[in-house]
């Protein structure tokens, strides 16, 4: 990858460790650099478990008929609330049932309001760490008060809370593990955030790999050029005279 983006951050992974400390850059760089690799470990390990989580998802009513299918909730809290956000409409087209994102810190609050007991719903839970306070309390009250409630978590981290709550239920949790160099160690999401959707990704192409191989393709070489964009307009907003910016 070329470009003054990777010149950039290379130069601030090539920095002593004072100055990445007074910086805030000991992570973060790295975690933007090794993307897009880091993409394709993640579209191996779901390739890799693609026929456990396709008897999963069956055993969870997704392909079953219409009236049969549950209802699917994105849970995370954050950053990772937003990547639910970013995947509910795609897996809504192509799971072909009712899909939403639900903050887990609105769930722990307010969950006999969300969760009917007598429905069958698949919560997906997308969690970097799998250790977030939130995620873990309403991961424990639903799997203690919802017997109709199946779970599969999307984390970054197989040794963290989360994981370990669904290992011991493995008949109603499946744990979709990614590689550890997807887990920030940065304060922002950057790696996790992009690796998380593409796990989403396939999950919502479970059943026709072939059609996301195409799109995956075109996302590691659009990653790039993406990068280099990025970077003009970094500089360009640096050479104004803003005392702060703001993204949204």
């Amino acid at each position: 990858m070329q470009g003054r983006v990777t010149d950039g951050l290379r130069a601030l992974l090539g920095a002593n460790e004072e100055e990445k400390e007074i910086r805030g850059t000991r992570y973060t760089p790295r975690e933007i650099l090794q993307q897009p690799a880091t993409w394709e470990k993640t579209y191996i390990i779901c390739a890799e478990r693609r026929p456990d989580l396709i008897q999963f998802l069956l055993a969870s009513g997704i392909g079953m008929e219409e009236g049969t299918r549950p209802t699917v909730l994105h849970v995370g809290a954050g950053t990772s609330d937003y990547i639910g956000r970013a995947l509910t409409y795609l897996l809504r087209r192509l799971w072909r049932c009712e899909v939403w994102a639900v903050p887990s810190t609105d769930l722990l609050t307010n969950l006999e309001d969300l969760v009917f007991a007598h429905r069958p719903y698949l919560w997906i839970s997308f969690s970097r760490s799998g250790d977030s306070p939130e995620g873990l309390a309403v991961l424990e009250a639903a799997l203690q008060k919802y017997p109709k409630v199946r779970h599969l978590l999307v984390t970054c981290n197989e040794k963290g809370g989360m994981a370990a709550v669904c290992e011991k239920t493995p008949s109603r949790a499946f744990v979709l593990a990614l590689d550890n160099t997807a887990n920030d160690r940065g304060l922002a999401m950057t790696g996790s955030y992009t690796n998380m959707v593409i796990a989403g990704h396939c999950l919502a192409h479970v059943s026709s790999p072939d059609d996301y191989e195409g799109i995956f393709s075109v996302l590691l070489q659009a990653a790039p050029r993406f990068l280099e964009q990025a970077q003009e307009s970094a500089t360009a907003i640096a050479q104004e005279d803003f005392s702060r910016a703001c993204w949204t």
